[in-house]
């Protein structure tokens, strides 16, 4: 790159990365609502709150980049079309595809990174986050790690620990249950919560076992260990899948018969994948199309905010688009070549646009001296 160029894609670069921050703050703040949860019902730190938030970033900033793209081509070109630098190198004898080689190398910057999110970063991430975020659901015990409080489990049982050790270990334990026709109530002196082969229990020690039956009549017992079980407290619901979002790309395009059983339907990974391998077309799509309301135009004194307004709404427009399609794809995987076709449509249309202006001086340029000759 000249140095023309080289400054020109830096006024591009420093607008992309500033957008693309806040966009990613803001999409931060809106994820972490989400989890809110785990801080408040399941008790999980600050730090795993935070991680899992960060973990599900890759898919949002992979549909973050070509709008920041966009942003950042709007505001570089009309800062430089503002302070007549553009018109400048025109004037110094650079071409219209000089003038558009910044751009252009600055949405292939994004687009190989788009696909290194696509391809490797967001399944690498959100197959630790399933992980993670199953764990946590099937934790029964961070349910219980609440000293001094009475625990409600499922609609019949409530738990109370009067304190919990560092250790983990539960002390002055109460469980009181109603459920079937008999209430049963225990109180132990400890209990810790252990995982065996058929699931997690809690295991009371030094404790009482008093049980009323259906006629009222109560009956006491005295033990050295107990072993209740909480299997039935586990959430049945919550089972171990990795999702489309979740795979590698061999695995979509791919996909073994366990893949396909484990998935809601076959035209579902296929879309998945070919949205992964078209999403990231979308940045060149979006920076021409920015590029094109300034060049597709005769200069202006009165400024391009209408062009960018028009070309905001077009690109706006392309995306809604390619995200029905995608959508469509999952019932009709014959649809998929469409999502490659869409960018490469917006694509097409903007450098037709950009290129007209020029193409028809050209050829006005040598139709007036033949018309000179006759």
């Amino acid at each position: 790159m000249t140095l023309f160029q080289r400054y020109m894609f830096r006024q591009l670069l420093w607008p992309f990365l500033a957008t693309l921050a806040a966009l990613s703050g803001l999409a931060i703040l809106t994820q972490s609502l989400s989890n809110l949860d785990l801080l408040a019902e399941r008790g999980e730190t600050a730090l795993v709150f935070l991680w899992i938030t960060l973990l599900a970033m890759p898919q949002i900033i992979s549909l973050l980049l070509p709008i920041a793209v966009f942003i950042a081509c709007a505001i570089g070109l009309n800062r430089l079309v503002g302070d007549s630098e553009l018109t400048v190198g025109a004037a110094a004898g650079m071409s219209r595809r000089e003038r558009l080689t910044p751009v252009l190398r600055l949405a292939l910057w994004a687009v190989l990174a788009n696909l290194v999110v696509n391809l490797v970063v967001q399944p690498v991430s959100f197959r630790q986050m399933r992980e993670l975020l199953y764990d946590i659901r099937t934790d029964v015990a961070s349910s219980f790690m609440r000293e001094g409080e009475f625990i409600p489990l499922g609609s019949d049982v409530t738990f109370y620990a009067r304190a919990i050790s560092d250790d983990q270990v539960m002390s002055d334990v109460f469980i009181e249950e109603g459920r079937g026709d008999a209430a049963a109530a225990y109180a132990a002196r400890s209990g810790v919560i252990v995982r065996t082969e058929r699931g997690p229990v809690m295991l009371l020690e030094d404790g009482v076992l008093t049980r009323t039956d259906v006629t009222g009549a109560a009956s006491s017992l005295t033990f050295e260990r107990y072993e209740f079980e909480l299997t039935e407290f586990i959430d049945g619901s919550t089972t171990f899948l990795f999702k489309e979002s979740d795979k590698f790309l061999s695995e979509l395009l791919d996909p073994s018969a366990a893949d396909i059983g484990r998935s809601r339907s076959v035209e579902d990974l296929y879309a998945e994948g070919h949205y992964r391998l078209s999403g990231p077309l979308y940045n060149l799509a979006f920076a021409l199309i920015a590029a094109a309301a300034f060049f597709a135009v005769e200069h202006r004194r009165t400024g391009y905010m209408r062009f960018i307004i028009i070309a905001g709404v077009g690109a706006l427009g392309l995306r809604l688009i390619g995200f029905a399609v995608q959508a469509a794809a999952t019932s009709d995987d014959a649809l998929n070549w469409v999502q490659y076709a869409l960018p490469l449509i917006g694509i097409a249309v903007a450098v037709f646009l950009i290129v007209r202006k020029g193409l028809s001086r050209r050829i006005m340029a040598r139709i007036k001296p033949a018309g000179a000759g006759a």
